[in-house]
């Protein structure tokens, strides 16, 4: 097995962070396991590891899987759903409160009393992440489902450290975590917070992943584990039923399909955020191509994004509740006739009127594989925000993510809460399909995602780059209005000529999180990015 921040293998590839979970991601495809297996024991190592980011009880995992054998794409999608008790009221909605940078202060323009939608038990809504890796393992693997829970189980025997991310995470979160003893006996071990280089067994983790590997991973939902998380939630206060719980099946249906240039582009269905990724590609194809130096390769990135965000505020929800025209969103008529009036000034909007803000936190991963039979997997995992809700189930060792605070608290919009209503979310991972090769590319960084995931597919099918080039090329990022956010090692003439050409530009050194990327060209695998790589 090899390793790094790029790897080349004519067997097969997996890019993701933590690094030992691209481990055991190439270790599955050393036991034979495909494309398919290896993503779903990344995605379960990344669970057991980094549970800040994402967990067994995180709320969303999306994908796109491309099948060698039939050169078939799927939109794969295990988001939240609210519980069927959910009510559009169901919050008291408060006005901003001073100096706050929370979710709702940050996404929705208000505060909620007692944060009850972002942490505790009514901000959890059933949670989707484990049942898309089941689906990756049941759908596709070569491999049982037991022995993609095997490494997990060993990860956990031995134990690992907290990482200083992790325990910091835990630090920002102390106070939640204390409210519920079954949290702070589990992320607070001796009543402390732990220090980066204390070694964590994730306490009563190894009897709910016995319990997966011995009764799938539907038992999550529909079994004993199932059970135990209703009951958790309700007995706090929640509204979490066992019915919610077993009602829960990931989507699997056809992609949105989009084209830029000489290529396609697939990515999966509301209300993730591709769709917006895919508009703004096809926009941008109607204007003629130019160089990544040019001022004017940047200016037209940043009206276009603009353009797209405003499309994606008016129009887009959850399709079950919301109207949203989809098909005159992804039409390459819409495009053209969208930036047909593209001017060389920025364009001013009112941004009051849209409440919006891009400030977003970066608890979500992704990781993307790829095998010797043309198997490309793209997805995305989440927590939602730091360690979720920060109700733990006791006796299981399940962190709980908060689903509903990606509900609009207020009601009447696109977004606001309602009873099995899946919440919008920024992901979109994407895969792109060039004459001489498949890409699987994605990346973690709220409202960032969107441009970011955009940009990277651009530069595959414009410039050629190879997986870590493309991961760490140089982004842009902006909602629906000035500034535009731009990396502090912009080249000073694209600045000055962007400033002068009236754009106002702040600067951010991450501008989303770590992009991982896996491809194959029909001779060999190669995958890369922020985190790890590792291969056959």
């Amino acid at each position: 097995m090899v390793e790094g921040k790029e790897v080349i293998s004519d067997k097969g590839v997996v890019a993701a962070w933590p690094d030992e979970a691209a481990r055991i991601g190439a270790r599955i495809l050393e036991q034979g396991g495909n494309a398919m297996d290896a993503a779903a024991a990344t995605a379960l190592a990344c669970a057991v590891m980094a549970p800040d980011k994402n967990g067994i009880g995180g709320y969303v995992l999306v994908a796109v899987v491309l099948e060698g054998e039939t050169g078939r794409v799927w939109s794969l999608d295990a988001n939240a759903k609210a519980p069927a008790a959910a009510r559009e009221d169901m919050y008291e909605i408060l006005p901003v409160r001073e100096g706050s940078g929370g979710v709702n202060e940050n996404e929705y323009g208000c505060s909620v009393a007692d944060d009850a939608n972002v942490f505790g038990p009514l901000a959890v809504a059933v949670p989707g992440q484990l049942a898309g890796m089941g689906m990756l393992s049941e759908r596709w693997g070569r491999l049982s489902w037991s022995e993609i829970v095997a490494p997990c189980q060993e990860l956990v025997e031995r134990g690992f450290p907290f990482g200083a991310e992790l325990a910091k995470n835990i630090r920002v979160m102390e106070a939640v975590l204390r409210r519920y003893p079954a949290s702070a006996a589990h992320f607070l071990p001796g009543g402390k917070v732990p220090q980066p280089d204390d070694i964590w067994h994730r306490p009563d983790m190894e009897k709910t992943l016995a319990r997966l590997a011995q009764a799938g991973w539907r038992d999550m939902y529909e079994g004993e584990l199932g059970r135990r998380i209703a009951a958790e939630v309700q007995g706090l206060g929640g509204i979490l039923s066992g019915e919610d719980m077993a009602a829960f099946e990931p989507r699997l249906t056809e992609p949105y399909r989009a084209t830029y240039r000489n290529a396609e582009l697939y990515g999966p269905i509301l209300p993730n955020g591709c769709l917006s990724s895919l508009q703004a590609l096809q926009m941008l194809d109607r204007l003629e191509p130019t160089a990544d130096g040019s001022v004017e390769y940047w200016h037209r990135w940043a009206e276009v994004l603009k353009l797209a965000w405003r499309d994606r505020l008016r129009y887009v929800g959850d399709p079950d509740f919301v109207a949203v025209p989809i098909e005159r969103l992804l039409s390459r008529d819409y495009a053209a006739g969208r930036v047909e009036g593209l001017v060389q000034m920025p364009e001013r909007v009112d941004l009051d009127s849209w409440g919006v803000s891009s400030e977003t936190v970066p608890e979500t991963l992704h990781l993307s594989s790829a095998d010797a039979e043309g198997n490309v997997v793209a997805a995305t995992i989440t927590q939602g925000g730091n360690l979720g809700s920060g109700v733990v189930v006791d006796g299981t060792g399940i962190l709980l993510a908060h689903g509903m605070c990606r509900l609009d608290p207020r009601p009447g919009g696109a977004n606001s809460v309602a009873p099995h209503k899946r919440p919008l979310n920024n992901t979109a991972p994407m895969i792109v399909r060039l004459p001489d090769r498949d890409i699987g590319i994605g990346l973690p960084g709220g409202r960032r995602i969107i441009a970011v995931s955009a940009q990277m597919a651009q530069r595959f099918i414009d410039f050629g780059p190879s997986p870590l080039q493309a991961a760490e090329a140089m982004r842009l990022h902006v909602v629906v209005e000035e500034p535009v956010e731009v990396h502090p090692d912009m080249d000073a003439t694209l600045v000055r000529g962007l400033e002068e050409m009236g754009h106002r530009l702040i600067y951010n050194d991450r501008i989303g999180g770590m992009a991982h990327i896996a491809e194959w060209d029909g001779a060999k695998t190669r995958g890369g990015g922020g985190g790890w790589a590792a291969g056959l």
